[in-house]
């Protein structure tokens, strides 16, 4: 056990060891609180955290609008860490050896892991995003994981840059799904982290052209350089008929990152008929959708949850080619101790990822 583990004030060295962690409560609250280091169980590595991304489902959560994600809640699924242990049946890694995380858990034995569909398992568990903090949240000094939940980093790719691969998995996964990119036109609403990152997956995938859409001018520009050949106001009155000009026709693809009612009917407005809309962002609340087009037109409506074990390798590899500009992403890094200070900048701006640096 490394010595960041301690033993609780005033016990014995002989005692459980302990550590500290982030928890989300109730009324938008994140504090640090001690908490038993937990013990690797059979096939699980315990890893000492060394960065976390606090992700807009987690300030969805602190808010109270994420539809499924309640408090309380141990935070930290985007994670980064260094291999402290394994269970005695675990042989995958060694002691010392960097990680990161894919923090969807598959039962491996319902219809859809057997057919390779894990983010769709019908028993899905989460670490970072488990209210019955059955797993710990990867924002503390340590947490465990099932050994097939952990991928090593390749040598000569920084922490920085792996902690983002989380990230950039929904993205491949949506791109993944939409179908043959290959030429395509696309249009992606929202430029904010996933929404950014969704113009990389596309174009790594084969779009021809990518459009984006955003109320914030900064971000529109962040998403040029990415890659987009323009971006839109997402206020623009002419919206439909802007991003068509600079798509040069209707969009093949449309990526919603925003997932509101607005951004689901732009959606629709701006595709070609028998195009894919993926709602890629966590919608807030139920949302009307146009129907008679979907119909009419042939319309495929897609959801995007998640990731499966093919796109995190994906994303490891886009990485590895230097395709995520980490300093263009990353906003702002914390020591664990002001994590309610990370939480509030990112709630407060979306414009860039913040992280956590969890060990001492």
């Amino acid at each position: 056990m490394s010595s960041n583990a301690r033993p609780a004030p005033g016990a014995a060295e002989t005692s459980t060891p302990t550590m500290q962690r982030a928890v989300v409560e109730p009324r938008g609250a994140v504090h640090v609180e001690e908490a038993t280091v937990p013990v690797p169980g059979p096939g699980q590595a315990l890893v000492r955290s060394t960065l976390v991304g606090i992700c807009g489902s987690d300030t969805h959560a602190l808010a109270g609008h994420h539809p499924f994600l309640q408090q309380p809640y141990a935070p930290g699924h985007e994670a980064t860490g260094i291999v402290e242990a394994t269970a005695p049946d675990a042989s995958r890694f060694a002691v010392g050896q960097r990680v990161l995380l894919k923090p969807n858990v598959p039962c491996g034995a319902c219809l859809n892991c057997e057919a390779g569909r894990t983010n769709a398992c019908e028993s899905l568990t989460w670490i970072g995003c488990d209210p019955s903090r059955h797993w710990s949240g990867a924002m503390g000094e340590y947490f465990v994981a099932p050994e097939s939940n952990l991928f090593p980093i390749p040598d000569g790719l920084d922490d920085r840059t792996a902690v983002l691969v989380e990230c950039l998995g929904t993205p491949v996964h949506a791109a993944r799904i939409a179908g043959d990119l290959t030429g395509a036109r696309v249009a992606v609403l929202g430029a904010g982290t996933i929404g950014v990152l969704c113009v990389l997956a596309a174009l790594n995938a084969g779009a021809d052209v990518v459009v984006s859409t955003d109320l914030d001018p900064a971000k529109l520009d962040r998403a040029v350089r990415f890659g987009a050949r323009a971006g839109v106001l997402a206020s623009s009155t002419d919206l439909v008929d802007q991003v068509r000009t600079h798509l040069g026709r209707p969009a093949d693809v449309v990526f919603d990152c925003v997932a509101n009612e607005r951004s689901l009917a732009q959606g629709v407005d701006l595709l070609r008929r028998a195009g894919t809309l993926l709602v890629v962002g966590v919608p807030p609340a139920p949302a009307v959708v146009n129907l008679p087009p979907v119909q009419d037109w042939g319309l495929r409506l897609q959801g995007c949850a998640a990731y499966t074990e093919g796109d995190i390798q994906t994303a490891i590899d886009m990485a590895v080619a230097g395709q995520i500009p980490a300093d263009d992403i990353i906003s702002a890094v914390y020591p664990l101790r002001e994590v309610s200070t990370a939480f509030h900048q990112a709630a407060t701006d979306s414009s860039g990822k913040v992280l956590v640096v969890p060990s001492p």
